[in-house]
């Protein structure tokens, strides 16, 4: 059965135009292999980072960061120079695998970041930090070097107030401890019945690989508050007789011990 304003020529027609639809299909696909066999990969993707670190791109720029990423995929995806590609990529993942080990190594004092108090490891702030920062912060360590940071001009204020300094050396309020494991069996802090125990401010030394840190004054003055009780409980038994309650009552039976009433009067 013939349908309603069926056309043969039309019918032909189409069948033309999806096969010579199909050879440029074909030949754009060829033209743009043996482009891209030609090209470098590994330039290609250099200038797909360039520009995606680009905050000013203009319409051009995207749009021919878009062919780029494009030509990016159908390099990977047809396995054009795939040893290439390969290994360049193993390579890109190890140096972002270094990269991000560097960047999350705790320097301690020597981090640009360090506190004595607040970060007393050196940790890059980020997560904490009540407006994140656009990029993530770099993990350098002092001094910084030239070409991390940059001079600026001294404030005018500066010499309109005529701020003057102290004389002196700035307050310190931390001292340098050792604050590592001790040894069991021998300690090199001296004891507290020695004329020559160091002060809160002096030097401790615990080990002889011993890591130099920065703690408050105020807690090396506190005292421990087990070793406290436990003195405190010494004193209180030796102020007492050495006798069980048993045997106690037993002696005041035989009278080899006074009672406790008459030892209160």
């Amino acid at each position: 059965m013939i349908r309603q304003n069926y056309s043969l020529a039309n019918e032909l027609k189409d069948k033309e135009r999806k096969q010579q639809s199909k050879v440029q299909q074909r030949q754009k696909r060829q033209f743009k292999t043996e482009k891209l066999s030609a090209a470098d990969p590994i330039r290609i993707f250099r200038q797909i980072e360039r520009l995606e670190s680009n905050n000013d791109k203009t319409e051009r720029d995207l749009s021919y960061l878009k062919n780029l990423k494009n030509d990016w995929e159908f390099i990977k995806k047809n396995g054009l120079h795939k040893a290439k590609v390969e290994s360049f990529l193993i390579q890109k993942e190890q140096e972002e695998k270094a990269k991000v080990k560097a960047n999350s190594k705790l320097w301690g004092s020597k981090s640009i970041y360090f506190n004595p108090e607040l970060n007393p490891l050196g940790k890059v702030p980020g997560e904490n930090l009540s407006e994140k920062p656009i990029f993530q912060l770099p993990n350098h360590t002092k001094p910084l070097k030239s070409h991390v940071y940059t001079n600026y001009a001294k404030d005018p204020l500066i010499d309109t107030l005529e701020l003057v300094l102290p004389e002196g050396e700035p307050p310190k309020f931390y001292k340098m401890v050792q604050n590592t494991q001790r040894d069991n069996t021998t300690s090199n802090v001296p004891s507290s019945n020695t004329t020559n125990a160091p002060s809160a401010g002096e030097v401790i030394s615990s080990s002889e690989k011993g890591i130099n840190m920065l703690v408050p004054s105020a807690l090396l003055k506190k005292p421990n508050k087990k070793e406290s009780d436990h003195n405190s409980r010494e004193d209180e038994y030796d102020n007492e007789n050495d006798f069980a309650p048993e045997e106690e009552e037993y002696l005041i039976a035989i009278g080899k011990l006074p009672s406790k009433r008459s030892r209160i009067s």
